[in-house]
């Protein structure tokens, strides 16, 4: 016999009516962050979202997050943008996200960053951020990526061999690779403290643009 309690049905129903959240689309996401949460439960309103498997975008600018713990359930985000929040490291395992392709953390608070292994991921942004060290590895389908405005000293990277576009401009930069990058287009340097002899080099590769400019000893 299945006893059912009214009284609690009524007062889910009254918070439903309250919040202004139809039950239908009240689903509980279990993460760190308040300001993430709290996003998150309202794009869930918004869309129709009941579970994360049902989440493939996520779209949370200008909220004061600080943390992304709990995103790695969102196993099926293709999109995550964070742009313009406080977040100051990356405390999440994002190899989780095997569909994701588009990753903007751009102007938050990072200081290193480390991301490998994600075989979908075609655009990365971690623009005005505070980032001093940059290693990237196994991002086998990565396009695009802009890093500019930050002060990357070292910046290492293996197995990106669709990279076409790259933005590194602002930064602390005395040396980069580029041989490394067979798909390599475009490539904007402006403003790192580089050796005028890199400069040549780059001026050698007839099939990618190189922007640089500064003398090394100006710095």
């Amino acid at each position: 016999m299945i006893t059912i309690n009214y009284r609690h049905g009524l007062n889910l129903l009254v918070a439903f009516i309250l919040t202004g959240i139809h039950p239908a689309y009240a689903a509980t996401f279990d993460v760190q962050d308040r300001a993430l949460h709290a996003c998150l439960q309202a794009l869930a309103e918004n869309n129709g979202w009941s579970k994360p498997e049902d989440v493939t975008e996520i779209k949370c600018h200008s909220k004061d997050i600080r943390s992304m713990v709990g995103l790695e359930q969102f196993t099926q985000l293709q999109s995550l943008s964070l742009y313009n929040n406080k977040l100051e490291q990356l405390d999440v395992d994002l190899t989780l996200l095997k569909q994701l392709k588009t990753l903007n953390l751009a102007r938050n608070n990072l200081s290193q960053f480390n991301l490998t292994d994600l075989p979908n991921l075609s655009e990365l942004y971690l623009f005005d951020n505070q980032l001093d060290t940059l290693t990237l590895s196994n991002l086998v389908k990565l396009q695009t990526l802009k890093t500019n405005n930050n002060k990357i000293e070292h910046f290492t990277y293996s197995n990106m061999s669709q990279l076409e576009k790259v933005y590194i401009f602002n930064n602390k930069l005395a040396a980069i690779d580029i041989y490394s990058l067979p798909k390599l287009q475009y490539m904007d340097c402006r403003q790192n403290p580089m050796p005028d002899s890199l400069y040549d080099e780059m001026d050698k590769k007839d099939d990618v643009t190189f922007l640089h400019d500064g003398n090394a000893e100006d710095w």
